[in-house]
């Protein structure tokens, strides 16, 4: 059955290109003698031919008929654009199935990281069998995920399995609370996860207090507020991430809350911020570097991500400090693509100048730890770019970029280039914003990254949660080839990323 479905959609395709074909040789010149009621081939037995649905779009939306100055020139553009049309579904197919068969999610450098995935994967693979074959399909704005498949449960089946919350019995408790942070978004969201982590590693509950900063992070994007009171969305919250909430100062007389004695070093050369303990606590959360097992880390980590995604905001509810309405998360998608986004193939590239020169040293130190070229995914020279697409077959399809707008040059280079330039997209100014364009990276069919960005580490870590491939940060050249010189997982190795493991 499948084989002949295949056939007839087959079938279609040519006989689409044949009319176009057929249209194109039908046309000498713009003042052929074009009789209305003619019907030549037909896709079926009552739609009109290609050549007489072009001629009464030119006539009824430009005023334009034959034997008019500019009607041969339209109508040639009007059947070429028509023709390419009726190949995008063949090209976009054909794309798909080199993505597909090109994954190199596990791919590694370091051959005693590989050694170590293999014998996590033999040691572990029957330990939670069965758990994970319930999982629910999931899609994030209408664009399927592979949250459920196979491969997906291959690597939830390396999570450790607790029958109930960290901190259950005890009364320890990892306070998060205030609103002086450790850098921007992507140090946030990577603080939010390592106390989630951190928590799990040492068995103590953690503590969120309303008003404060993770809740400020996560809301405008994730798990907005729905019921009045708030009640049902807390027992939600705390349910789904294993933590508590705390609404005021009062309700922490009972616990015992998490205190470090080195602290205060973190907060040396930042005045007084560094004297601050929410925002040593948060850097704490930053530099903390979980020793669990590799597999069983990613695995933890993936399970949070896919809690979000599954939560993800559409426009409906409200934050919970400001009480300020979420915007949707697939405002840059529908923005672009519209009804076609759930189709559309397309890749994202993620221009991060990092402030300048420490940028630069950020990048000399992750090349020396992966290998990747020092410079190039700041660079993002069309070549680079090209390298990566043209193989997958992507450079036919639309290239979005989202930067954080301090390198032009990167924009300009990109615009000129005759192969990338036509297929650059940008997302209109009122869909830009930071959730509706990590959404649009998140679900591209190809990312291009920068491996010392944190945001860009969030969107490869969502996206190695959802099932996909086809994320790019860590590329050198080989032999005046690029290469890949690290896979998406080396987002988690702490020997790479460090703290931003």
């Amino acid at each position: 059955m499948m084989h002949r479905r295949a056939a007839q959609k087959a079938a279609a395709a040519v006989a689409v290109i044949f009319l176009v074909i057929n249209a194109f040789v039908s046309f000498n010149s713009y003042d052929v003698d074009y009789d209305p009621t003619e019907i030549s081939r037909r896709l079926d037995g009552t739609q009109r031919t290609i050549r007489a649905r072009i001629i009464d779009s030119l006539r009824e939306r430009r005023g334009i008929k034959p034997g008019d100055p500019d009607f041969q020139r339209l109508f040639l553009a009007r059947l070429e654009d028509l023709q390419a049309q009726s190949e995008l579904p063949t090209a976009r197919r054909t794309a798909q199935r080199t993505l597909d068969n090109t994954k190199q999610i596990w791919m590694r450098s370091d051959k005693e990281r590989e050694n170590e995935l293999v014998e996590a994967h033999k040691s572990n693979v029957m330990n939670n069998e069965g758990v994970w074959r319930n999982v629910e399909p999931l899609s994030v704005c209408g664009r399927p995920t592979n949250v459920g498949s196979r491969a997906d449960l291959a690597l939830l089946e390396h999570a450790r399995v607790d029958k109930t919350c960290p901190g259950a019995n005890s009364n320890k408790l990892l306070l998060l609370q205030g609103q002086q942070t450790y850098g921007q978004t992507g140090n946030n969201l990577i603080e939010i996860q390592h106390a989630l982590q951190y928590a799990r590693d040492h068995d103590v509950t953690l503590g969120i207090m309303d008003d404060s900063w993770p809740l400020r992070v996560l809301l405008p994007m994730f798990m907005a507020i729905r019921d009045k009171d708030k009640s049902e969305w807390q027992n939600k919250f705390e349910k789904e991430f294993c933590v508590k909430i705390f609404n005021n100062e009062s309700e922490l007389t009972e616990w015992d809350i998490v205190q470090w004695d080195n602290l205060a070093t973190l907060g040396e050369g930042r005045g007084l911020k560094g004297m601050d303990v929410d925002y040593l606590t948060s850097k704490k959360m930053f530099v903390y570097v979980s020793q669990a097992p590799l597999l069983e880390y990613i695995a933890h980590q993936s399970k949070i991500l896919q809690k979000l995604y599954r939560n993800y905001n559409t426009g409906t509810g409200t934050t919970s400090r400001t009480w300020e309405s979420v915007r949707n998360m697939c405002s840059g998608i529908d923005a672009i693509f519209g009804e076609d986004s759930n189709k559309v193939v397309y890749s994202v590239l993620h221009s991060r100048s990092l402030e300048g020169q420490s940028g630069v040293k950020l990048m000399q130190r992750m090349s020396q730890s992966s290998g990747c070229h020092p410079t190039a995914a700041l660079d993002m020279e069309p070549e680079y770019i090209k390298a990566i697409l043209r193989p997958l077959g992507m450079l036919k399809f639309p290239i979005l970029v989202i930067t954080d707008g301090q390198n032009f040059d990167v924009i300009r280079r990109l615009v000129n280039d005759e192969e990338i330039g036509p297929q650059l997209r940008l997302v209109p100014g009122n869909a830009t914003w930071l959730g509706g364009d990590v959404t649009l990276a998140v679900m591209s069919n190809v990312f291009i990254g920068n491996p010392a960005s944190t945001l860009s580490g969030f969107i490869t870590k969502s996206r190695l949660a959802l099932g996909f491939g086809h994320s790019y940060s860590f590329r050198a050249k080989n032999d005046g080839e690029w290469a890949n010189t690290c896979g998406d997982t080396c987002v988690y190795d702490r020997k790479i990323m460090g703290s931003m493991s």
